[in-house]
């Protein structure tokens, strides 16, 4: 089970090309349950310390369960896009198995996190680099994801990345963002 983590992080085209070949949904469930839940953990517990631990419980579980529910979209969005950008016809579920393991950096980050929430509100600085780090090491996973799933080259895939990312932007923080405006500047 180490190795194959190994080998999505650090030589993701062997490692993600392995996992294709074989079922993994609950494998990827739980990973993604242990990375998004000791990441969110780690912070909640160093800011909310004063919260009793039922609050602090209850956010770590909410995040989970918001972050599987969206990971699970977002893989049924890419598939779509994948299919019609033209992309060889991949299988949803497998694509969603490999997107658990694409959370994985964050694991690998909750040292930093740890780090960052010990520091209090100074720590801030230093949780948003380590958060765009996670994110970018995420999307660099997805990236080779959909070579794996998908057999298509790298360019191929990061523009149906960055193109699904500007859907999501488009239909998630757009709308809020024309309305905090509104609500700024006046009707």
């Amino acid at each position: 089970m180490r190795r194959k983590t190994f080998d999505v992080l650090f030589e993701p085209g062997a490692g993600l090309g392995a996992l294709v070949k074989q079922p993994c949904l609950w494998r990827s469930a739980f990973y993604f349950t242990i990375s998004v839940g000791f990441f969110t953990g780690v912070v909640t517990n160093c800011w909310l310390l004063e919260q009793p631990l039922q609050v602090r419980f209850a956010i770590i579980l909410a995040t989970v369960l918001i972050m599987a529910t969206a990971l699970s979209l977002y893989g049924f969005l890419l598939h779509g896009i994948m299919e019609t950008f033209g992309a060889l016809a991949g299988d949803p579920v497998g694509l969603i198995c490999l997107l658990g393991y694409t959370t994985l950096p964050f694991l690998l980050l909750t040292p930093g996190a740890l780090l960052a929430g010990k520091l209090g509100l100074g720590g801030l600085p230093l949780l948003g680099v380590i958060v765009l780090v996670g994110f970018i090491w995420m999307l660099y996973l997805l990236v080779r994801t959909l070579e794996a799933v998908y057999l298509i080259d790298c360019f191929r895939s990061l523009v149906a990345l960055l193109f699904s990312l500007l859907l999501m932007y488009i239909v998630f923080v757009l709308p809020w963002q024309l309305l905090v405006k509104l609500i700024t500047y006046g009707w």
